[in-house]
Parts: C-alpha cells; sequence; structure tokens
C-alpha cells in the first residue's frame, strides 16, 4: 500500500486495517525515508504546504526502486499467497502505476485518485496484470476532463478498468478528512478493489 503525500500517518495505517481485516497482508513502506523518516501530517493548511514540499523533493526512479525492494520483501513472507498487488492513494497512486510497469509480477495494480496519469497512458497499455484506476469527478487536482480522457484513451484494454465517481473529490476514500471523505464513493471503490485483490 502506497501512500500518500502526506506521509505514513494515522489515515494510512487505518487502510491498512481496513485492508487486514479482509484478509490480506499489508505493508506500508516509509517512500519519504530518503528525504526524512518517519514523516506524519495532517491536513490543515500548514501540513499541505509541507507535504507539498515533500512531493516536489521526491524522487520518483529511486521511489519505484524502494517500493520494488518492499515487493520482494513482502513476497517472501510466509503471509503472503502469490505475488503482491499495489495499491496506491494520490502520490502512491501514481506510483503503483510506475511501480506495476516496472514489476510484471505484481498479480493486480489499483490506484486511487493517481495524479498525472495521463503521462503513462502507454505504460497503462503495456500492463498485463488487473488494473484499476478509481476517480473522482469532482477531484480539484485531477480535473475531470483529464480522468475522462484517460479512460477513453484505456477503453480497448480489457484488464484496465476506469472507474469515475460522481462529484466525489480528490481524498474520497480517506475517512479521516471530512472536507473530502465520500463514503458511497469510498464503499463502491472499496468493494471493486477487493474483488480484484482476490482474483
Amino acid at each position: 500500500m502506497l501512500q500518500e503525500i502526506f506521509g505514513v500517518n494515522e489515515a494510512m495505517r487505518s487502510k491498512a486495517r481496513q485492508f487486514a481485516k479482509e484478509g490480506f497482508t499489508v505493508l506500508v513502506p516509509d517512500l519519504f525515508w530518503r528525504i526524512q523518516p518517519n514523516v506524519e501530517l495532517g491536513y490543515d493548511d500548514a501540513a499541505r504546504a509541507e507535504a507539498f514540499k515533500f512531493f516536489k523533493a521526491f524522487d520518483f526512479a529511486k521511489g519505484v526502486s524502494d517500493i520494488k525492494a518492499a515487493f520482494d520483501f513482502l513476497s517472501r513472507r510466509t503471509e503472503s499467497v502469490g505475488a503482491p498487488s499495489l495499491v496506491g492513494f494520490c502520490l502512491g497512486g501514481k506510483l503503483a502505476v510506475l511501480a506495476g510497469a516496472a514489476e510484471p509480477r505484481a498479480r493486480s495494480v489499483i490506484s486511487f485518485y493517481g495524479v498525472a496519469l495521463d503521462q503513462n497512458i502507454e505504460q497503462l497499455k503495456a500492463m498485463k496484470m488487473p488494473v484499476v484506476l478509481h476517480f473522482g469527478t469532482n477531484d480539484a487536482h485531477i480535473p475531470n476532463e483529464v480522468s475522462s480522457a484517460i479512460a477513453n484513451a484505456l477503453k480497448e484494454s480489457a484488464n484496465v478498468h476506469v472507474y469515475l465517481y460522481q462529484d466525489a473529490q480528490h481524498g474520497f476514500f480517506n475517512h479521516m478528512r471530512s472536507d473530502a471523505f465520500d463514503f458511497d464513493a469510498a464503499d463502491s471503490a472499496f468493494d471493486r478493489t477487493v474483488k480484484v485483490l482476490l482474483q
């Protein structure tokens, strides 16, 4: 499970527990460790400003390398059955796609409001594993025209499913963000995600 720009905070741990309750073994690596270990930010204006500093300083290539190392570690755990999947949110949603393109052993790739995925259409088309992309239509960071264009560009890829959630915002799956959480969208996205993870 790959983090948002706010670090491995309580919201990420809560998501991990949610999936663990369904029987999954979940690993949430600290992807900001090269910049500053143990980043845990909230969602007020000051925290957001800090989070975007980490985002701007983040090295995506090294991040993908770290994800592959975490993938290998999880693959060796006795609790794991088969190859791990990649599930990411925001920054992590982008990284899930990048890591999935770099790691063809991944069982599936699930991206929640992954940023700038319009830059990764060819990588998405080349993937062979099941891929699910979740977007809200009222996402301030991913305009609806962008997510709709992504869906249109991938409509011929049978293994890729793009879901658009009406009026849902960026962070709609994060129940700790009262400004963005959308129960119906989150519930539907969780159900769709679990079904793919169990394939």
